[in-house]
């Protein structure tokens, strides 16, 4: 389970931000470019703090001015797919993956690369894949660190249409394969419907359902 409840300042107006996720739920954050959406990824992965409020993850509060908690990235066990998958250029495909985890697990990297059907790939670095496969690549690292709950910034936003159909079934296969709370962001009103199984709106600094 995910429960926010906070506030964030941003240049030009204030963010509520208000939702719970239960189970293995895929929470759509929905709304126009530049409505907070990746501020609230943000803030639960631990990049951004917010104001004030708190943030709990799989029963554990991550976050909370009042109680003097506020736990870094590396242990909120937060998996995250950013909307440009911010891969390490300099590294293949297995060092991105391996990067990711514990010293004493590295040697596991490929299977997750397996599990993606990028093995053959695994020498190959970022900008030697096709846009489709920087994404499963991303995928793979931000499973690798085994987290409790997964967030995606609109991870199809960079892919062509055939492409971005193809992923989406992916996508939805591994949806049903893993035990975690999701949430994915988009601004795409049929990528919501069609992935979420909850939207939640975004729109004037203020989280509906």
């Amino acid at each position: 389970m995910i429960l926010v409840n906070f506030e964030k300042q941003l240049p030009s107006f204030l963010l509520k931000a208000a939702m719970m996720i239960e189970g293995r739920e895929t929470a759509i954050l929905w709304g126009p470019s530049g409505a907070g959406k990746t501020t609230i990824l943000n803030c639960i992965a631990g990049l951004v703090d917010p104001d004030r409020g708190e943030i709990h993850v799989e029963g554990k509060t991550v976050f909370s001015p009042e109680k003097g908690i506020r736990l870094p990235p590396q242990e909120r066990k937060v998996g995250f797919v950013f909307q440009n998958f911010a891969l390490f250029p300099h590294m293949t495909a297995e060092e991105n993956v391996a990067f990711a985890m514990p010293r004493g697990e590295r040697g596991e990297a490929r299977a997750f690369l397996e599990r993606f059907r990028i093995a053959p790939l695994s020498h190959r670095r970022p900008a030697e894949l096709s846009g489709g496969e920087r994404q499963r690549l991303a995928l793979a690292r931000a499973l690798a660190i085994r987290p409790k709950v997964l967030l995606l910034d609109e991870p199809f936003n960079a892919l062509d249409r055939r492409t971005r159909d193809e992923t989406y079934s992916e996508f939805l296969a591994l949806r049903a394969s893993i035990d975690m709370s999701v949430i994915l962001v988009t601004h795409d009103r049929s990528e919501a419907e069609l992935l979420g199984t909850r939207i939640y709106e975004l729109r004037d600094g203020e989280v509906t359902e």
